[in-house]
Parts: structure tokens; sequence; C-alpha cells
């Protein structure tokens, strides 16, 4: 049932002067809640049908300035409902509270302030990778506002808008455009969670998502005889061996991502299975490594300067002791390895822009090239929902699965 509010005079309570509480009186489902406007007013001074104060009241004009302003806050409140939010007794309890001075002003927390807040909690509680997350699409918003915070109360739909127009002018792509806005709705939320912002205003309401909701993505994987092109060619330069040894596990342990391969210690290997963790979804995943993936392996176990820490690659070592500085030192050779992989896809003569990123892709398109399931293909990567594995698809010929996958390849 629908909420229904109206402003009455509470003649069960008299005040010594013979002035009774003015209350705004919320009804659903014919149950009533009181909140005080703590104001008052006599029988004879009070219009019941115009729920205000008459003009023989000696404060008439405050009173009912007071009893327009919350009206007007509260249809403003029931105008930005959606389907999927019903109105809520204590959002309008609260709107009196405000207006009347019951709950005390806070200072305002600005948005760019609020996302360094949020980042900084991130980083506190080692979610540093949504952090990073969180750091790009402040510093659009700070590029797009000029470095200038604003109040939550002055950002509305067309603000929202504008920041999607400029994304676009500097052609920032479909998926960047839709983790900056899935990103900024989520602060959102947590600002009215926080009460720095009020729940009624919530300008996401009137912008489209849809196109952000499932963004199409450029085609990443490469073929199969592209791939074996990679795997085929001589390299001299140990720094150019490792990257590619790397994008070749990748591939053969499942798509395996860069974060997860650099955290890979020996420890994770018993008897030719690779058991560990996904550090995205804490998945534990557990099967059989891939014969070429094997000799991979066998490179690394006696390689000179390799890992003093237990990890597989030398990527990681004793020195890498903290959280943060693992990341930072990831985020370096995963870079350094994207720059290596340009070097080696040209010499392949591929044209396509190779990075670690692509073997995942390729792994599995493999697999839906070869008749395999987008569930059994999205069980394999991790994925929550079939979505997210199809824009992983395009053109490719081999079957990667155990016994039956790894003999293909």
């Amino acid at each position: 049932m629908a909420i229904t509010t109206k402003f009455v005079l509470r003649t069960n309570k008299t005040l010594p002067n013979g002035e009774h509480p003015i209350m705004l009186r919320i009804t659903e489902d014919r149950k009533s809640t009181f909140v005080s406007t703590k104001k008052y007013s006599s029988v004879k001074d009070w219009d019941v049908s115009a729920q205000t104060t008459n003009k023989s009241h000696p404060h008439q004009k405050s009173i009912n300035t007071l009893l327009s302003n919350i009206n007007l806050k509260i249809t403003f409140y029931f105008s930005n409902l959606t389907e999927e939010r019903t109105p809520r007794i204590e959002a309008i309890k609260e709107i009196v509270e405000r207006q009347t001075g019951a709950i005390k002003k806070t200072p305002t927390v600005k948005l760019l302030a609020f996302f360094q807040q949020e980042i900084n909690r991130l980083k506190s509680t080692g979610r540093l990778g949504y952090a990073s997350v969180f750091t790009c699409t402040l510093q659009n918003l700070k590029k797009f506002t000029s470095d200038t915070d604003l109040d939550f109360q002055d950002i509305d739909v067309n603000f929202i808008r504008r920041f999607e127009d400029f994304l676009i002018q500097r052609n920032i792509a479909v998926t960047t455009r839709s983790i900056d806005f899935r990103t900024f709705r989520t602060l959102w939320r947590n600002a009215i969670k926080e009460k720095i912002c009020p729940e009624n205003h919530y300008p996401f309401k009137d912008f489209s998502f849809s196109k952000y909701n499932n963004p199409k993505t450029r085609k990443r994987a490469i073929t199969s005889e592209q791939f074996q092109a990679i795997a085929k060619l001589k390299l001299e330069d140990d720094k150019l061996v490792n990257s590619r040894n790397y994008f070749l596990f990748s591939y053969y342990c499942r798509g395996l991502n860069f974060t997860d391969l650099a955290s890979l210690k020996w420890t994770n290997i018993i008897d030719g299975f690779l058991n560990y963790v996904r550090a995205k979804t804490k998945e534990e995943f557990n099967f059989k490594i891939h014969p070429e993936a094997l000799k991979i392996l066998e490179h690394y176990q006696s390689l000179e300067g390799n890992s003093d820490a237990g990890f597989v690659f030398p990527i990681l070592y004793k020195r890498h002791a903290t959280l943060s500085s693992q990341r930072d030192r990831k985020i370096k050779i995963l870079k350094r390895v994207n720059q290596d992989l340009k070097i080696i896809s040209k010499e392949a003569k591929i044209e396509k822009n190779v990075t670690t990123y692509v073997a995942r892709h390729t792994y599995a398109t493999t697999l839906h090239k070869n008749g395999i399931s987008i569930e059994e293909i999205g069980k394999s990567l991790g994925h929550d929902d079939t979505k997210t594995t199809e824009i992983y698809l395009d053109e490719i010929d081999d079957p990667l699965f155990d016994d039956r996958i790894n003999s293909t390849i």
C-alpha cells in the first residue's frame, strides 16, 4: 500500500500555553507514524484543510515556510523513486528531521573528496586492484571538472551526460566508459548509505545504462596459425623468451591471468596438476597441466636468477614483501611484457595488438570453435555468467580440456 503524508495538529497533547504540536503524519497500511516539526499552534490558529497556520498565528510566516519546504522535499523524494526503490518511512522521517534541525548538519563531503576517501579505505583493506579502478574514474572526473570539487546535491543527470560526452570526445572506449560509470554509480550508492547524499537525490535514475551493461569489446583472440607462429618463433633475448613463456603458459593453463600467473608458487603444482585460488574472485581452480605448460615449468625449475621466494616465475622476490610492493611489481612487469609482446608479434608478422589478455581470449575462443559450451568455457575462466564469456569469443581452432583438450594442442 502507498505511503501518504499529512500535517496535523495533535490535540491529544497540550502545552501550558494551550497550543498543540504540529506533526507530520505518515500513513502506511493504515498504520500511522508521527514526526514532530517542533512547531506549535492553537486550534483556532490552525487550518485543517490547508494544513497550515492561519494569519492569526504570531509565527504564521516562518511556520508555513517550514511546512512548505518539508512538503517540497517529500514531493521531490517521491518523484525520484523507481520501481526498484520503494518509499520508506525512515527516509521521510529523515527529511523532516533535517528540515527541523533534529539531525545536526555535518560538514559537507564533496564528490571528489569522497572518491579519495573510498580509495584510501580500499587501500587500507588491501583491495588495491579495486582502489586503482576508483582512482582511474576519479582522474577522469577531475579532468572533466578541471579539478573543481562539487556538492552531491549540485550534480544532476545533465552533469552525468556531459561527463559521458567528455569521455566520448576523448575517444575513451565503451568498455572503459562502462567501468567509469559503474564505479561512479557505486560510489554514489555508498554516499547515500553513509548519509553524505540524500537517498532521494539519485541522478543515475534518469541515465540510461543499457549500452554499458554488456558493452561490446574489440575481438582480442588470435588464430591458431598466429598462436603457433609465436610459439615457434626463435628468440635470443632472454627477456623476450620470458614474456613469450608467460603468454603461452596463460593460454595452456586455461586463460590464467597475469596477476595469478605472477603469484604462482611451486607449491601450487602437485602431481602434474595446478591448484590455485584466483585473486579476483577467490575461486579455487584445480586442473591437469597441459604438456606444453609442463615444458615451460621445467625451464624455470633450474633457471639461474629465478625467484628466491618460491614463486614459479622470475617476477616476485623476497624483497617484494608487502601487498603494495607486489602489486607495483606486477604492474611494472606486465607493462614490460606487453611491450615485449608487441615486438614478438611483429616478428611473427601479426598485425593485431597482442597482449597477455589475448591469451585468455584466445583460450576461450579456442574452446568455443571446437564445440565446448559457453557454460563450460565460463566455468573454466571463473566467470559468474555467460554474458562475460560471450565477449571473449572470436575465431580460432584448437580445443583444450584436460586429456581431451591437451591432446589437441
